[in-house]
């Protein structure tokens, strides 16, 4: 069970919360600290002097003071006008790694909220409550819609999500034994000042592009032992050590050395049926290893984001003041997400390119009516390439000027991660694809795929051959694949 307390959160942490629905407790640190960062709260409020977000209106009406005997209302209507996300709800496990995101902000210290309410947000995780939150929304300054949506669930307020059913927040509360909490002055605006989904849900999706890139390696040594069956190529000589020592790329040479494991018993070893294979194959470790590099930055653009203090104002407990600033301005993790979906795009590239001559190697297959995989999947593998390539494109300049001007710029944060969930989806598909047509022709060609590899050929052969249509055996192939790589 993940305990927070002082200590830094990783990714990890956060997708076992979400995915494996680990339970959440608390240090009793960590409430101390949570305690202090109130303290600050409270006095500055004492002292009656205007600070944005803890007695002015947000946005265009920071210059508007709220009267204390209105704070508490206000704190309703904060979170009430917030809720303006539209779109189809994030799954459960989204929405977990959301409020885990946001629960470890308040862990830092610099949002100042109650223990009642970081206590009501580790509930909402450790009951499965299930806010049903609109996946559209954030502008990448601060998931504002997203993060209103579970604050009015844990407010009971809002919606939920019980057994498929939308039900009222406070119905799902209920049902688990939990009372609403009462936004105390400043929480309102500490439960929305934060990228909580896009690190929580970019957690799940680099989690799962880890998993992916051994995959791309897995897959491609595959096609190595395709081509060699058919005396179409196979070199591996691009794998060798010494030209990987040669351009000191780490992660590339992970790739080469993971091939080189998967093919060092396999017919490949023993012989070259081709001087040089083309680039798509030869140049797998170059480019892999770039996929390598851009997950590191992505891996390491969402931890800073997870234990920093983004908040707007920042509660400094060292000082005793709330500072304005514009730390929820993750700029650096929406470049992350657009640079991974370049490198996604050109893996994706050179596996609809090894899917080509594949294919050209299947025509005798397809001439005969003895093949499995349908001719044209190469087609749909190329359809989703150029999706791929068309979502590559940059969102992170296509911000608006918000809130009469106030807030003039943004990151769109929160669009990258969304073309980039798309993009490695698209790119599990035709990787997929690829094993297919490889492992139809490694079978026909009665090759040697070795130890490593043949249980993974023989599993997926068995899965081509079956009576479903086609894209039901691409996910399978693609779930075989994942648990082959781990």
């Amino acid at each position: 069970m993940p305990i927070l307390s002082r200590q830094a959160v990783s990714i990890a942490d956060v997708v076992a919360i979400a995915r494996t629905n680990e339970r959440v407790g608390f240090a009793s640190i960590l409430e101390r600290d949570l305690q202090a960062s109130r303290d600050v709260v409270e006095g500055v409020l004492a002292l009656g002097q205007p600070v944005y977000g803890l007695n002015t209106e947000l946005g265009a009406g920071r210059n508007v003071v709220v009267s204390t005997e209105t704070l508490e209302e206000y704190q309703r209507r904060t979170i009430r006008n917030s809720g303006g996300g539209l779109g189809e709800p994030l799954s459960q496990e989204q929405a977990r790694a959301v409020i885990a995101a946001r629960l470890v902000g308040f862990s830092r210290g610099g949002a100042g909220v109650t223990v009642a309410l970081a206590a009501q947000y580790r509930e909402l995780l450790n009951r499965d409550v299930y806010p049903l939150v609109p996946r559209t929304g954030s502008v990448g300054a601060a998931d504002l819609t997203h993060l209103a949506a579970i604050a009015a669930v844990a407010t009971g307020g809002g919606f939920a999500i019980v057994d498929g059913a939308v039900v009222p927040g406070a119905v799902a509360l209920d049902a688990v034994g939990l009372a609403p909490v009462t936004l105390q002055p400043h929480e309102a605006i500490a439960t929305l000042s934060a990228n909580s989904y896009s690190i929580g849900v970019g957690s799940l999706v680099v989690t799962d592009l880890r998993a992916l890139a051994r995959v791309a390696d897995l897959v491609s040594a595959a096609s190595l032992v395709a081509l060699g069956a058919h005396g179409a190529g196979g070199n591996l000589s691009p794998f060798d050590e010494r030209v990987q020592a040669a351009h000191a790329i780490g992660p590339q040479a992970v790739s080469a050395g993971r091939i080189r494991s998967l093919l060092e018993s396999s017919s490949l070893a023993s012989g070259v049926s081709s001087t040089q294979d083309a680039i798509s194959f030869r140049s797998v470790p170059q480019v892999h290893g770039s996929l390598g590099v851009a997950i590191a930055r992505l891996a390491t653009a969402l931890e800073l984001e997870l234990n920093s203090r983004t908040e707007n104002p920042l509660v400094d407990v060292a000082s005793g003041s709330l500072v304005s600033g514009g730390n929820f301005f993750a700029l650096e993790l929406a470049l992350a997400f657009e640079n991974l979906r370049v490198v996604v795009a050109h893996v994706a590239a050179m596996s609809e390119r090894r899917i080509s001559q594949l294919s050209t190697l299947g025509v005798g297959l397809r001439r005969s009516g003895s093949n499995a995989v349908p001719g044209l999947a190469w087609y749909s593998a190329a359809a989703q390439l150029a999706e791929l390539r068309h979502l590559a494109g940059s969102v992170t300049l296509a911000g608006s000027s918000l809130s009469e001007g106030v807030e003039d710029h943004s990151s769109n944060a929160a669009l990258a991660l969304q073309a980039l969930e798309r993009s490695v989806e698209l790119l599990g598909s035709i990787l997929a694809v690829e094993a297919m047509c490889a492992v139809e022709l490694i079978e026909v060609g009665e090759a040697d795929a070795g130890t490593v590899l043949t249980p993974v050929v023989a599993a997926v052969g068995g899965v081509v051959r079956e009576a479903e249509p086609l894209e039901a055996r691409v996910r399978s192939v693609l779930a075989l694949l994942v648990t082959a790589a781990s």
